[in-house]
């Protein structure tokens, strides 16, 4: 495959990545696709690309204080498990079976994005013991999601965060993308075993990502927080409507 398509494919991922405290996943998988890969070669692809590009956005969030290191780490770990689970049930899964999860996943993400809404009362409040609690669980969630649909996980991490755990859109960012660093290893590694990686291309498409990541979060931390979470609705909504009609169509999805 063409270096120069995957990293046009990875500073895209990068720069939604950095925007929006995401993996990229939701547009690379369906531009490998789009570009050659089969369906779990591209999931799993994908997977190991966004170490780099999410290490690269977490270093930038951080670096202007919109971090919460600890609950990072907590929904990490919850990641891991989950990613090992999700990773390893995708390895079994037809490939019209993948792309139809991965647009119910985009789907219930925009939906939740667009409609906005304020944290919980009392989330913000949370003792150790139960906001602990709740970002494992968090990272249990979006890791098996990351894990099947090739994702970083943060379409679920970012809202949960602002909604159980009543962190500001930024922080919910840049926090995210510390989770997302440790869940996409852990699936990566089952991917390797499986054989389902393409590491040249993972890492042409992680590298390019870098710069967009960096790009991305400056920008994002330039905009209001309820504008991101629109405008990153609005984008997964329409990826997830076309992933969603083309996988019951039997097609593998295009851009």
């Amino acid at each position: 495959m063409k270096a120069w398509k995957l990293a046009l494919i990875g500073l895209t991922a990068g720069l939604l990545s950095g925007g929006f405290g995401i993996g990229g996943g939701i547009v690379m998988v369906p531009l490998l696709v789009a570009v050659g890969l089969d369906r779990h070669r591209a999931h799993a692809t994908s997977l190991a690309a966004i170490v780099p590009i999410a290490v690269a956005g977490a270093v930038a969030f951080g670096i202007s204080g919109e971090i919460d290191l600890g609950v990072g780490v907590l929904v990490g770990a919850g990641g891991v498990v989950g990613s090992v689970l999700g990773a390893s049930l995708m390895n079994r899964m037809s490939s019209r079976s993948l792309s139809i999860v991965f647009g119910l996943v985009l789907l219930a993400a925009a939906i939740r994005m667009m409609a906005g809404g304020d944290p919980l009362p009392g989330s913000g409040e949370l003792g150790f013991p139960s906001q602990a609690a709740i970002a494992v669980g968090i990272g249990l969630i979006s890791g098996f999601f990351a894990g099947v649909a090739g994702v970083g996980g943060g379409v679920v991490i970012v809202p949960a965060a602002v909604l159980l755990l009543g962190f500001g859109q930024h922080e919910a960012q840049g926090t995210s993308l510390v989770a997302i660093i440790l869940t996409a290893i852990a699936g990566t590694v089952v991917n390797l075993r499986n054989e389902r990686v393409r590491p040249g291309d993972g890492l042409v498409a992680g590298l390019a990502g870098v710069a967009g990541s960096v790009v991305g979060a400056q920008i994002a931390l330039g905009v209001e927080g309820r504008t991101l979470s629109l405008v990153f609705g609005a984008l997964v909504m329409v990826l997830a409507l076309r992933t969603l009609y083309q996988g019951i169509r039997g097609a593998q999805p295009v851009t």
